[in-house]
């Protein structure tokens, strides 16, 4: 009995100083590629990339046959019930051209946005960590997490807007 109620005592002292022990440890959570995206440099490649002529062609296009979508639906709506069994084949063979022209659109918009994603990713990728590393050695942290898993992190946590204002600095 003495025995068992002395590993009990050890087991809560441990308890007791591991839990004093994580109260002093310094946590942070950050999320990188808010970060990233965040920066002068990403927005201004970003807009590069909303302003150029090819995306903003591609883009009119897509809303263009948005549109003519839109007008065919409604045609069909309106008028299907006077229509032959031809007339309505033929009309639902039109509205799946334009719609596969309309997602054919979205998709080279998309792939644009994508692959200039990847690049600022990939030029501003080491400047971010560079900018972390050091904001973690000044403020002495003992872990950071990615602010996405965190169930719940504070605002006084997140490094974040910390290293986006670190990065635009060295720009």
């Amino acid at each position: 009995m003495l025995k068992s109620v002395k590993i009990i005592a050890v087991l809560f002292v441990g308890i007791i100083f591991s839990g004093a022990a994580m109260a002093q440890s310094k946590v942070a959570v950050f999320n990188l590629q808010a970060a990233i995206m965040s920066t002068e440099a990403a927005k201004s490649k970003v807009n590069a990339l909303k302003t150029s002529s090819e995306y903003s062609k591609l883009q009119s296009t897509a809303e263009s046959i948005r549109g003519e979508v839109q007008k065919l639906a409604e045609d069909a709506q309106k008028n299907a019930v006077t229509w032959s069994d031809e007339q309505k084949a033929e009309h639902q063979r039109k509205m799946n051209f334009k719609r596969s022209d309309f997602e054919t659109a979205v998709k080279k918009l998309r792939a644009m946005e994508a692959q200039v994603g990847q690049e600022i990713q990939k030029t501003m990728g080491p400047k971010a960590k560079t900018a972390l590393e050091a904001i973690i050695k000044e403020q002495n942290l003992d872990l950071v997490l990615d602010a996405n898993s965190a169930y719940f992190a504070g605002p006084n946590v997140d490094l974040t807007a910390a290293v986006v204002k670190r990065m635009n600095a060295d720009k």
